[in-house]
C-alpha cells in the first residue's frame, strides 16, 4: 500500500493525538457550530474534515456519506465560479475513496468531473492539482507510466500559467510525484534527479519537504549509497519529529535500520526496527508492520532464527492480501523462498521462489522506465526548443502577416465571422451538455451515497439497538410475573418505558429508510408515510393507485418516496389544509403522482427553499417533472411526472 502524500496525510497525522471517538465527536461538534451560527464555508470544512476523518479510518460509507451532504450543502449555498471551486474538492475526494475501494473507474469519472468544473471556472491552479492527484492516484496503483502523462502535463500547466497560485508548492508536489513514479520503476538515478528538482521548491507544508527527503534516502539506499541515504534519512526523520508526524517518522526509522542492515550492522539495525514496529502497533499503521518484517527477514537468517522469520512473514503476507499490496507481497515471498531454503525446507522454498517470480514478471518495469524516459525526453526537448522555435516564429509571423493584412483583410473578416459564429454555438451547446451530464453524474453519486447511508443506520437501529431493546422488555416482563407489591408496579412501569423506547427506535428507523419500501415496495410505503404522517393531525387524507401492482426501480421508488415526504411534510408546516388528496398512477411509459391540498393556496409551492431544491433535485437525477396549479378547493396540486 502506497503512502498517500497530500491531505489525507495531514488528516491521519491531525488525528493521532485523539482517540477514534473523541476526535470523531470534537468534529461533530465544530459542524454543528457551524451549523448555528451559519457561517458557510465552516460548515463546507466541517462536513469535508468528517469525510477525511473516516476515509482515514476506512469507513467508506460513512466518508461517502458526509462528502455526499457537503456536495448538497454546496449546491444549495454557492453557485457559479464559487460552486464550481467548492464541488470539484467534493469530486476529488469522492475519487480518493473510489480509489481506496479499488473502482479505479469511478475514481477517473470523478477526476474527470473535477477537472471539467475546474476548466469551466477558468481555475488553472485546480486544473493543476486535478492533474497532478491523478498521477499520484495512478501510482497507487503501480501505473506509473501513465501517471506521469498526467503529471508532465501538470507541470505545463504550472510552469506555463501565471494563475496557477502557490506555484512552488505546486512544482514540489508535482516532482516528488515523478520522483516517486521512477522509485515505483526502480530507475534509482531518475529517481533521485527528479526528486532534487522537487528540492528547489520549497512547500510551505513541512511534512512535504519531509517527503522529498525520505525519497531520496530511499533511492540512495536502492542505489547503495548507503551514507547518503542515512543523512536523507536522519534529515526528513527530523522534519517529521518537529511536525509531530508519526508516520513519516515510521518511514524515516525503516530506512537508517534498512542503512545498517546493509552495512550488516545486525544489531544497531534490529533495534531501529523494533522502534517502527512498537510506533507501528501503537498507531496502528500496517505498512509500518509490513515494511519493519520484510526488512528484517535477513536478521532472523543470520542469526538461525527460521521458524520466527517465517512466521512474520506470514503475517506480513496476510496484510499484503488484505491492502493488496502485490510490490510488498513480491518481497515477502522471496523472503520466504530464502528462509525456508536455510531451514533445509526445499519444497516450501521452491513453491514461495515461483511465487516471488510469477509476481516480480508482473511487475517488471523495463519497458515501462524505457516509455517514461521517452516521455520525459520529448518533454525537455520541447521545452528547449519552444524557446528557439519561438524566436523564429515571431521574425516568420511579422513578414507574413503584413502581406495577409492588405490582400486578405476582406475575406479574413467575412470568414472570420461566420467560422466564430459557428464555432462558438458549437461550444455553447458541448459545453451545456457536458455541464448537464457533469450535473446529473455528481447528483446520482451524492444522492445514492446518502440513500445507502441511511440504509445501513436503518439497519443497524432495527437489527441492533431494537432487537436489543426487545429482548430486554422481554427480559423484564418475565421478571415482573415473578414478583409483586411495589417492585411489580415498578417492574411494569419501567418495561413500559422500553416499549415506548423500542417503538420509538423503530420509528427512527422506518423514517431513514422504510421497510416497507425495500421489502413490499411504493404503494404500501405511501400507506404507511401518510398514516404515520397524519395520526396525530386533523388532517383526513385519500389514497389512490392504478396499476401499480409491479415492483419499479429502486431510484424511481426512493426518489418518489422522498419527494412525497418534502411535500407532505410542507402542507402540515405551511398550507392549514384539513383534507389531502395522493394519487399514484401508472400509465404504459410514466409514473405520475398528484399530491392535493385544500389548504390557503398557491403562495408556498413555488418556495425556494430546501424542500422545493430537494425535490428539484431528486427530479434531475430521474429526468421528472413538478407542475404546481391551483386546487378547485383553493390550495395546491403537485403533479409530478416521471419516465420508466
Amino acid at each position: 500500500m502506497k503512502k498517500r502524500f497530500d491531505w489525507l496525510v495531514l488528516v491521519l497525522y491531525l488525528s493521532v493525538p485523539l482517540s477514534l471517538h473523541a476526535q470523531s465527536d470534537s468534529l461533530h461538534t465544530v459542524l454543528n457550530n457551524a451549523l448555528k451560527e451559519n457561517v458557510t464555508m465552516d460548515v463546507v470544512n466541517g462536513y469535508k474534515q468528517l469525510g477525511r476523518f473516516y476515509e482515514a479510518n476506512l469507513n467508506y460509507d460513512s466518508a461517502f456519506y458526509y462528502y455526499g451532504l457537503e456536495g448538497e450543502y454546496i449546491k444549495d449555498q454557492y453557485d457559479g465560479v464559487a460552486y464550481d471551486t467548492l464541488i470539484g474538492k467534493v469530486y476529488m475526494d469522492f475519487g480518493y475513496v473510489y480509489l481506496y475501494q479499488e473502482n479505479s473507474e469511478m475514481a477517473g469519472k470523478y477526476l474527470d468531473s473535477a477537472e471539467l468544473v475546474y476548466k469551466r471556472a477558468e481555475s488553472i491552479g485546480n486544473v493543476t492539482r486535478v492533474l497532478n492527484n491523478r498521477g499520484m492516484m495512478l501510482n497507487d496503483m503501480n501505473e506509473f507510466s501513465l501517471a506521469v502523462e498526467y503529471l508532465l502535463e501538470a507541470l505545463d500547466y504550472a510552469n506555463n500559467n501565471d494563475e496557477v497560485s502557490n506555484k512552488s508548492s505546486v512544482l514540489n508536489s508535482v516532482y516528488i510525484n515523478i520522483g516517486n513514479s521512477y522509485i515505483g520503476l526502480e530507475d534509482w538515478e531518475n529517481a533521485v534527479k527528479y526528486t532534487k528538482l522537487a528540492a528547489k521548491y520549497r512547500s510551505p507544508v513541512q511534512i512535504n519537504n519531509g517527503h522529498v527527503h525520505i525519497n531520496l534516502s530511499s533511492a540512495y539506499l536502492n542505489s547503495d549509497s548507503l551514507d547518503l541515504a542515512l543523512k536523507e534519512a536522519r534529515i526528513a526523520g527530523a522534519i517529521y519529529d518537529s511536525a509531530t508526524f508519526v508516520y513519516g517518522k515510521i518511514g524515516a526509522l525503516n530506512n537508517i535500520g534498512q542503512v545498517y542492515l546493509k552495512k550488516k550492522e545486525y544489531s544497531t539495525a534490529n533495534e531501529y526496527f523494533e522502534e517502527v514496529i512498537r510506533l507501528s502497533n501503537e498507531f496502528q499503521y500496517p505498512l509500518g508492520f509490513i515494511e519493519a518484517w520484510v526488512n528484517r527477514s535477513e536478521i532472523f537468517g543470520v542469526n538461525g532464527e527460521y521458524d520466527k522469520g517465517i512466521a512474520e512473514m506470514l503475517k506480513a503476507e496476510e496484510l499484503c492480501n488484505q491492502y493488496n499490496d502485490k510490490l510488498y507481497l513480491r518481497a515477502v515471498k522471496e523472503n520466504l523462498a530464502e528462509l525456508y531454503k536455510q531451514k533445509g525446507d526445499y519444497k516450501n522454498a521452491l513453491l514461495a521462489y515461483e511465487q516471488f517470480k510469477m509476481l516480480n514478471d508482473s511487475l517488471k518495469n523495463v519497458e515501462k522506465t524505457k516509455s517514461v524516459n521517452n516521455l520525459l525526453i520529448k518533454y525537455e526537448t520541447a521545452e528547449k526548443d519552444l524557446e528557439i522555435q519561438t524566436q523564429k516564429t515571431t521574425i516568420a509571423s511579422r513578414n507574413t502577416q503584413v502581406t495577409l493584412l492588405v490582400s486578405s483583410l476582406g475575406l479574413i473578416l467575412l470568414g472570420g465571422t461566420l467560422f466564430y459564429n459557428r464555432n462558438k454555438a458549437k461550444q455553447k451547446q458541448q459545453m451545456q451538455a457536458a455541464i448537464i451530464e457533469e450535473k446529473e453524474r455528481g447528483l446520482e453519486a451524492v444522492v445514492q451515497a446518502t440513500e445507502e447511508e441511511r440504509k445501513r443506520i436503518s439497519k443497524d437501529l432495527h437489527d441492533g439497538i431494537g432487537q436489543q431493546l426487545n429482548a430486554l422488555k422481554l427480559g423484564l416482563s418475565s421478571v415482573e410475573k415473578k414478583v409483586d407489591g411495589d417492585l411489580k408496579s415498578e417492574l411494569s412501569h419501567i418495561t413500559s418505558q422500553f416499549t415506548k423506547s423500542a417503538d420509538e427506535v423503530r420509528q427512527i428507523s422506518h423514517q431513514m429508510m422504510p421497510r416497507a419500501l425495500m421489502d413490499d415496495g411504493l404503494v404500501k410505503a405511501v400507506e404507511d408515510l401518510l398514516r404515520n404522517t397524519f395520526q396525530y393531525t386533523e388532517i383526513t387524507y385519500d389514497f389512490e393507485h392504478h396499476k401499480m401492482e409491479d415492483r419499479l426501480n429502486e431510484r424511481i421508488e426512493i426518489s418518489m418516496y422522498r419527494i412525497l415526504q418534502e411535500l407532505l411534510s410542507n402542507i402540515i408546516k405551511h398550507s392549514e389544509a384539513t383534507k389531502v388528496n395522493v394519487q399514484l398512477i401508472r400509465l404504459k411509459d410514466k409514473l405520475s403522482l398528484l399530491v392535493e391540498d385544500n389548504g390557503k393556496g398557491f403562495g408556498n409551492a413555488n418556495s425556494n427553499g430546501h424542500g422545493q431544491m430537494n425535490i428539484r433535485n431528486r427530479l434531475d437525477m430521474i429526468k421528472g417533472t413538478v407542475n404546481y396549479e391551483p386546487s378547485a378547493e383553493s390550495g395546491v396540486v403537485a403533479v409530478i411526472t416521471v419516465p420508466l
